[in-house]
């Protein structure tokens, strides 16, 4: 034991040991200047031992004088302090529970004393911009001493829960804007609410609003992120250039969008070459319902971006985020109150119009926002759009799969059994309302409500005429082609209402250290199909339409001279095809969650956060038969409508006859009249003097229940952040078994099916940031794919045909697909606005199914061979879904932002970005007759480069994105159906003309006048046979917009 000396002798022994140590010559060349110890990095290697001799030995590879205290610290020990850090930051971790804080520090002698207040205490703060219109959200603000980071919020905001008392400096970083600096003091007890301004005036005019804010925006929440992760963000005034969610992710690196093929807009994103319905989609926090009725798909053509304040792309998934996601995660927000600084109310009156259409619809979107209360504490914002669009093209399609002229053999040649010409006209009409409510109870719990509503009404009529050949029957292995085909004019009046809403409660509370976060969710998808009428007239032909010219563009059926009159005569034709059914499909969820965060303040642990979540989602697919008529109705009874014309594609096909629109739109009260008043007319769908039911209707319940664990380690410039997520579901689905046997009237009982399935998800992100702007980023995680509803339905379908009974099964107990993930990139960031980056991934998928087509195998044949409806008869196949195999995807992912602020003049508004996808898969979809694979959308290259400028209140952007061929599905014989590749160059221009009022004009797919498909699908890779080919032309949005 140390013998005891006074406290002027400790002192000076501590002082003659640093003294000795500096005697040394590399010791004085390492002395730094003053000033030098808050920010310079030194590399550190000091082992536990007493915290006297760290002190010794941190002053030794410091190259600083070290003032102590030794009574103060005697007995105590070190912990091990290793890494590159600031000299400051470095001592505060290695003086971390002890009594000493740091006096004085003059650059080349720090003096140590004994603290008067013990502990720590908390910093929160606000940061605008100069002009205080908007705060900044992803600014990095920097512990100088600690290297303690944090990221503001949406509202700007930034809190430290756990700082060492006495003064710090902090840095605030934000690209395109000067770094600021400020020192706080920290007292335990308190947390003054700072207020931050960044930016100088002549910097601030380039980002304050329009394209450049925008991307500021972007790019500094992403580089500050913990995972991988693009960001498309909205203006400071909440503004998106494009319509829909899907067209504001088009041109983001790895994402490729799959367009309503009538409309030509964007509905669908896949990422990295996943089909949609692997992505997880939230708005605010909360699962998006989906409302498709098949797949697990959630249309963004819905959801106008009326008043989103960023779209987040998350291409690693984190243990707090959710289990499903192979694709990637799609986070939609809404604005709120707090995202603004000062009332904000924003009108913009546009109009769209279609080139082919040749009108003009009216747009609108306004927003109003303000804070109110004594101290701001209150918030509200109500934004709304309304849009109406009229647009017209042309769509060539086959139908109903193509045929081999040699049975099962399609390299013999192939012929489409119907082959469609078609001119539709669609009415589009979106509305959108939004509403958010924020509560700052006080300055450490804040509560938040926002609404979601969209609702698409699609109002389509279509124009047909199409030609099938006479019979799909074999002899001897080849093709009869001795029975004639015939022609029929098809009209459709399809309405489709879909809807999508999103409620959700959230509320933060913080506690020193810890931070509760918790919230309530329900969303609804809703698709409802009001009409859905379909009518068509035939005449018989003499061709047999087998041998179709496929030389062209444009499939020409094999047609005399006869069947061209015939076909041209409204006398000659008689009801042929009709139907009328209803198709109503809605999803509903309801969500908790609760997660608990707490930051220890220092050390290298910075963060530790767990929380728990239970969903619930039901569905209801509600499938019948309505009219489908019989009996000797004629054309010209019926109503003959206007010739069609398709010479705007510059097809050859000439003119041909339509329907009285105005009877097609009332078929369902024409048809049951005639029923009713003719006993020559019949309902065919009618059975014993009811519609039987529709086995496919069901419902289902899906509920999840999932927890995790997380943490995230800092040393020195490496971030580590990982953990486990463990989530579990349960399925149960009331469906129908449906008996139809022969000579006896179909037996519908209803079943019920269950299932349960646990997936552990570990997952771990490693980012080393080299400095500030250089961060290189790792990640392997894994996520799940749930089975689409069609496939765990549970429905049981038993069907007997010429004696013989075919059994097909649904399966609940279907197993969600696994997958491994790997990525790898490094990111470059400019000051000035802009990044560099590259990056490769891989994923594995077990258990892979691909969309729409499952793998089938035997069921439980013994079941229904001891059925006693099936006594004495024979059981042929009995069969059930079951999971794919194996399936991968890699890739290379390049991405450029520059602004070129700095050159002088004109030219300093100029600026670039472009990226590129290069990407390879393979599926085994575990299907008979069905090879490896590319996967549906996933081409193997997509690149997009665009010039941009922004000064003298002129904003402008031309850009150009190409998509090479992709696999979109499967057709007959297990052939991909490959929709081939496209380009389409797009501008935008806005100018200032007045700070609150502007003018703008977008053009998309400028270079189509309507002569070049939007979609052109072959059957087969690089083929002559058209599946089908979409022209849509070119669309146009101008108009004005009022600031206030």
């Amino acid at each position: 034991m140390p013998s005891k000396r006074s406290s002027r002798a400790r002192l000076m022994a501590a002082l003659l040991a640093t003294t000795c140590a500096f005697s040394a010559p590399a010791a004085w060349a390492q002395a730094p200047q003053a000033g030098k110890t808050a920010v310079a990095e030194i590399a550190f290697d000091i082992p536990a031992q007493s915290l006297a001799s760290a002190l010794n030995t941190f002053s030794r590879q410091a190259g600083v004088q070290i003032l102590f205290p030794y009574d103060a610290i005697e007995g105590r020990s070190s912990k091990p302090l290793q890494g590159r850090y600031p000299i400051r930051g470095a001592l505060n971790l290695l003086l971390a529970g002890s009594p000493l804080i740091v006096d004085s520090d003059d650059g080349r002698t720090i003096g140590l004393v004994v603290a008067k207040r013990q502990g720590v205490g908390q910093v929160s703060g606000l940061v605008n911009q100069i002009d205080g219109k908007a705060p900044l959200s992803g600014v990095l603000v920097r512990v100088d001493a600690t290297a303690q980071t944090a990221v503001t919020d949406s509202e700007g905001r930034y809190r430290f829960g756990a700082l060492p008392s006495g003064p710090h400096t902090l840095t605030f970083q934000y690209l395109g804007l000067p770094d600021l600096k400020e020192t706080v003091e920290v007292v335990p007890g308190e947390n003054p609410q700072r207020v931050s301004i960044m930016g100088a005036a002549q910097v601030s005019e380039l980002i304050v609003t329009g394209q450049r804010a925008a991307q500021a925006r972007a790019l500094s929440r992403q580089r500050n992120a913990d995972n991988l992760s693009n960001v498309v963000a909205a203006d400071q005034a909440g503004r998106f250039p494009d319509l829909n969610a899907a067209e504001a992710l088009r041109r983001m690196p790895g994402v490729s969008v799959q367009r309503e093929v009538v409309a030509g807009e964007g509905r669908y994103v896949s990422i990295r070459g996943l089909d949609s319905g692997l992505n997880n989609t939230q708005i605010n926090g909360m699962n998006a319902a989906q409302p498709e009725k098949e797949n697990r798909r959630v249309p963004l053509d819905m959801i106008q971006t009326a008043a989103l304040s960023s779209i987040t792309v998350h291409k690693t998934l984190l243990p707090d985020q959710e289990a499903d996601g192979i694709g990637g995660a799609v986070v939609l927000e809404t604005a709120t109150a707090f995202d603004f600084a000062k009332p904000v109310l924003d009108l913009t009156v546009s109009g769209f119009h279609h080139d082919l259409a040749g009108k003009t619809s009216p747009m609108f979107q306004g927003t109003a926002a303000r804070r109110f209360g004594d101290h701001d504490q209150f918030g509200v914002l109500i934004s709304g759009g309304y849009s109406k669009r009229k647009t017209k093209g042309y769509v060539f399609y086959q139908d109903e799969d193509y045929l081999s002229f040699i049975e099962d053999d399609p390299t013999g040649g192939v012929t489409p059994l119907q082959f469609h010409i078609a001119q539709y006209e669609d009415k589009r009409e979106n509305i959108s309302a939004n509403v958010a409510l924020n509560w700052a109870v006080t300055d450490n719990t804040e509560l938040t409500f926002k609404g979601s509503y969209n609702r698409l009404y699609d109002q389509e009529l279509s124009r047909e005429i199409y030609f099938e050949g006479g019979t799909e029957d074999y002899e001897d292995g080849k093709l009869v082609l001795t029975e004639h085909g015939n022609a029929q004019i098809f009209d459709q009046y399809e309405e489709t209402e879909l809807t999508q809403q999103s409620y959700v409660l959230t509320g933060k509370t913080r506690a020193g250290a810890f931070t509760f976060d918790y919230g309530l969710g329900y969303s609804a998808g809703v698709r409802n199909e009001p009409f859905d009428n379909e009518v068509a007239f035939k005449v018989d032909l003499d061709s047999n339409l087998f041998a179709y010219d496929f030389t062209g563009r444009f499939p020409q059926p094999n047609l005399t001279a006869a069947d061209r009159a015939r076909i041209a005569d409204p006398s000659q034709y008689a009801l042929g095809y009709n139907d009328i059914d209803i198709d109503d499909q809605k999803n509903t969820r309801a969500a908790a969650h609760f997660d608990i965060s707490y930051d220890p303040g220092s050390g290298w642990l910075r963060s530790v956060k767990f929380g728990a979540k239970a969903e619930r989602s039901k569905r209801k697919l509600v499938e019948g038969n309505v009219m489908d008529l019989e009996g000797p109705l004629t054309l010209k009874a019926f109503g003959v409508g206007p010739l069609v014309s398709v010479a705007q594609t510059g097809a050859p096909y000439p003119a041909f006859l339509s329907l009285d629109i105005a009877q097609v739109k009332a078929w369902k009260t024409y048809s049951q009249h005639l029923v009713d008043t003719d006993t020559a007319f019949e309902n065919d769908y009618v059975e014993d003097g009811v519609i039987p039911r529709d086995e496919d209707s069901y419902e289902s319940r899906e509920d999840i229940f999932a927890g995790y664990l997380m943490a995230k380690g800092v040393w020195g410039r490496w971030e580590a952040i990982g953990g486990l997520r463990v989530d579990h579901t349960r399925i149960a689905s009331d469906n129908w078994e449906a008996v139809e046997l022969e000579g006896q009237a179909p037996v519908f009982t209803p079943v019920t099916g269950k299932a349960s399935y646990t997936s552990w998800l570990p997952r771990l992100q490693v980012n080393y940031r080299a400095n500030d702007n250089l961060v290189v980023r790792g990640a392997m995680f894994t996520s799940i794919a749930r089975p689409e509803p069609l496939f765990i339905s549970g429905a049981t379908t038993i069907e007997e045909e010429d004696g013989e009974v075919d059994v097909t099964v649904g399966n609940p107990g279907l197993k969600p697909a696994y997958a491994y993930n790997f990525d790898l990139g490094i990111e470059r960031y400019f000051g000035s606005i802009g990044m560099i980056s590259a990056g490769v991934y891989y994923k594995r998928i077990d258990r892979f199914i691909f969309s729409g087509v499952a793998g089938e195998t035997e069921a439980d044949r013994a079941r229904f061979e001891n059925d006693p409806r099936l006594v004495g008869k024979v059981i042929d196949d009995v069969t059930t879904y079951t999971n794919g195999k194996r399936a991968t995807v890699y890739g290379l992912e390049l991405n450029l932002v520059r602004q070129f602020s700095n050159l002088p003049g004109p030219w300093g508004g100029l600026g670039v970005y472009a990226n590129a996808t290069l990407q390879r898969s393979k599926a085994d979809p575990g299907v008979d007759d069905i090879a490896k694979g590319d996967f549906f959308n996933a081409p193997e290259k997509i690149f997009t480069v665009a010039a941009t400028y922004q000064k003298y209140g002129l904003e402008g952007t031309l850009a150009y994105g190409w998509r090479d061929r992709q696999a979109v599905r499967f057709s007959s014989y297990g052939t991909r159906i490959v929709e081939e590749a496209y380009g389409s160059l797009d501008g935008q221009l806005r100018y200032a003309i007045t700070p609150r009022a502007k003018v703008f004009f977008n053009a998309v797919d400028m270079l189509n006048g309507g002569d070049k498909p939007i979609v052109d699908e072959r059957y087969g890779e690089g083929s002559r046979y058209l599946e089908g080919a979409t022209y849509s032309g070119r669309t146009f949005t101008f108009g004005l917009n009022l600031s206030f």
